[in-house]
């Protein structure tokens, strides 16, 4: 292996394991070993934060479909995030028992480019609608203006995003 291999394969395994370090004893941040989930939730977490919702990320992560609980109302919150990394446009499935669902893209420069929002039974009537599965893999098109999101949610980019002052 190169010299400059060598240096950006280290560099990104002791990053890596600072995440980590520090992640397992943070009560947003740990969780399994999904460190672009945990990013994820912990973004979910600060924007419900600004929306005075409450939010506390679950401990036990081998839960039915959901992240996060919020106090009032103690709605079940399932986050979905992709990053400019991803190629195919989605990720893993969105799985049942959550009563809101928070989708967030991660722009090339790691900053949210867009975050939506949506409840259960708004996301399964339009999903109906379209035609389309109850339980699809979170994907980037679900954000855009014809998508889910904006359909039957709301979806927060540019201005609407800086407000809550996320990554």
């Amino acid at each position: 292996m190169n010299d400059k291999r060598k240096e950006i394969c280290l560099n990104y395994l002791k990053a890596r394991k600072e995440f980590l370090d520090f992640g397992n004893s943070d009560e947003v941040l740990h969780g399994n070993d999904n460190i672009v989930g945990r990013i994820g939730e912990a973004i979910a977490h600060s924007f419900l934060e600004h929306k005075y919702r409450q939010p506390k990320v679950l401990i036990n992560q081998t839960n039915a479909g959901y992240d996060i609980l919020c106090a009032k109302g103690d709605p079940r919150i399932s986050v979905k995030m992709i990053t400019s990394e991803n190629k195919t446009g989605s990720t893993s499935q969105i799985k049942h028992d959550w009563d809101e669902l928070i989708g967030i893209e991660l722009g090339e420069h790691q900053k949210v480019i867009k975050l939506g929002v949506i409840s259960r039974a708004n996301f399964e009537g339009e999903q109906k609608k379209r035609g389309r599965r109850l339980d699809p893999n979170f994907s980037r098109t679900m954000l855009k203006p014809n998508g889910v999101f904006a359909a039957a949610g709301k979806v927060y980019e540019n201005e609407e995003l800086k407000v809550f002052n996320l990554l």
